[in-house]
């Protein structure tokens, strides 16, 4: 029995796409339903547990995110992708409290699935994530990919893990190069320099084209003398060792072939 410790998971409420109404002026989720997912844990998960018991120590994590998979959204039915824009701008109602759209990962983006936190937690937990650390200005999609991160499962331990920071490491010849590329416009020497290499480069993938044997040159070369022999209840062409020995070959003294 393996005594790797296994993560936590946590089954959490799942609603469908088809299943939000309108009720009102706002979206609504049913209270009736029962149907669950299971999340493994991960450091948002962490995060958001704290921030809960925080705020309130009596509730439990899995009653304050619900899932929404929007598989069923019909691509082609502008009413619908406008709709599902809604659920993501303004959020959802569940239980009447108010639920907002929280970080995605890769994996939830793929399979069209979308967490929903009351509103309430939101704000601590995104600074527990980030560290307190919001860019004013940066690439939504980099900024979403960064967040995801912290929805990787992951495991905890009850010790400091040895870690080693070491600096990153820069190729300075990357940097020459890429300023002569910059330059090169300004620079006819440098557009000629250019010019040559490009020329070389299809040259040489010209002749490694020409020279690649066709598979009529590849029928027609000698083959290695082969032989049968039974493996695994049938049988199979190896080559001959009388004629031919692989690198990790056996002689007739069954030594290793050097």
């Amino acid at each position: 029995m393996s005594s790797n410790p296994t993560r936590n998971q946590y089954q959490i409420k799942l609603f469908h796409f088809n299943e939000i109404t309108h009720v009102g002026n706002q979206l609504c989720a049913p209270q009736s339903n029962t149907r669950t997912i299971t999340v493994s844990n991960s450091i948002y998960l962490d995060q958001l547990k704290r921030v809960v018991a925080e705020h309130d120590p009596s509730i439990d994590v899995t009653e304050v995110i619900f899932m929404l998979k929007a598989d069923q959204i019909d691509e082609d039915d502008p009413s619908q992708l406008a709709l599902f824009e809604r659920m993501l701008r303004e959020g959802i109602y569940y239980n009447g409290r108010k639920y907002v759209r929280s970080i995605k990962s890769p994996a939830m983006g793929r399979t069209q699935r979308t967490e929903f936190i009351q509103e309430k937690y939101v704000a601590d937990l995104y600074r527990r994530i980030t560290l307190g650390k919001m860019p004013s200005l940066t690439n939504i999609h980099k900024w979403e990919a960064a967040l995801g991160v912290s929805r990787s499962a992951a495991q905890s331990v009850p010790y400091i893990p040895r870690i080693v920071v070491i600096p990153d490491y820069e190729k300075e010849t990357i940097i020459e190069d890429v300023w002569k590329v910059e330059k090169c416009a300004e620079d006819l020497e440098q557009q000629k320099l250019i010019f040559d290499e490009k020329t070389k480069q299809r040259e040489y993938f010209k002749a490694k084209k020409e020279l690649k044997p066709s598979k009529e040159q590849l029928h027609k070369l000698e083959r290695i003398p082969n032989k049968t022999i039974p493996w695994n209840g049938r049988t199979k062409s190896v080559p001959d060792p009388k004629d031919h020995k692989t690198f990790n070959g056996w002689n007739k003294q069954n030594r290793r072939v050097k």
